[in-house]
């Protein structure tokens, strides 16, 4: 069986193209994801700033236990919307992906709500995959850096596989994109550090451009996976 390899190039000159004709409504719909964020964390979180918060480790090391109670609501609520703000983003970026895959297999030719209209179950396994995902590479991360480079970089399909194949598992998709990565460790890495470079350059464009960068990113990040799908077959 041929062994496709990833073109980072490629990869990114794809992504440049469908930038140039999607990107601007990808972007304005991230910026609108964190806008959204911090308006709930404002909602719902407790406005703690460093003063406050000496204040309330001064009461603590008192035993004043009126403190603790600020602090466990404190907590509790930034647990909530920060729950909140990873489910929504999860959604986004489910859809996201499925316009991705979409406008490269001519599934789609614009963007509109019909992208995120996929059954519930893939929303479920897609949650459940990113949590899975983030455990593996905080563990080998935690066991050692080296490990790391090699671990990550063959599972980082697996949710954008899950959403390429909805009727997949969860062990099915982790499964898919190790294979499919197989002797391209270091292009995918090779990748990854692109995408920081074009995650700086966005910032340096006054911050605005990181949400383009970003979409550039996704399109680029999904040609990576049409690229390496052929390992599959």
């Amino acid at each position: 069986m041929e062994n496709y390899s990833l073109s980072i190039g490629g990869a990114i000159g794809t992504g440049w193209e469908y930038a140039k004709k999607h990107g601007l409504m990808v972007a304005v719909i991230m910026l609108a994801l964190g806008v959204i964020s911090l308006l709930i964390n404002k909602i719902t979180g407790v406005d703690l700033d460093e003063y406050k918060a000496k204040v309330l480790t001064d009461a603590l090391s008192r035993g004043d236990m009126k403190a603790l109670t600020i602090f466990a609501e404190h907590w509790k609520n930034n647990m909530g919307s920060a729950f909140v703000s990873n489910v929504l983003s999860i959604l986004i970026y489910t859809g996201f992906y499925n316009l991705a895959l979409g406008l490269m297999s001519g599934r789609f030719t614009s963007i509109g709500m019909n992208v995120f209209s996929m059954p519930l179950t893939v929303y479920v396994k897609f949650f459940v995959l990113e949590i899975l995902v983030s455990i593996i590479e905080g563990v080998s991360i935690m066991l050692c850096v080296i490990p790391a480079f090699f671990i990550i970089p063959r599972i980082v399909f697996a949710p954008i596989y899950l959403i390429d194949h909805p009727d997949a598992g969860i062990i099915e998709a982790l499964t898919a994109s190790w294979n499919m990565t197989k002797g391209n460790t270091l292009s995918i890495i090779g990748l990854g550090l692109v995408f920081i470079g074009l995650y700086i350059i966005g910032i340096l464009c006054c911050c605005v451009g990181v949400f383009f960068a970003e979409a550039i990113m996704l399109f680029a990040f999904t040609a990576a996976y049409y690229q390496l799908r052929g390992n599959l077959q």
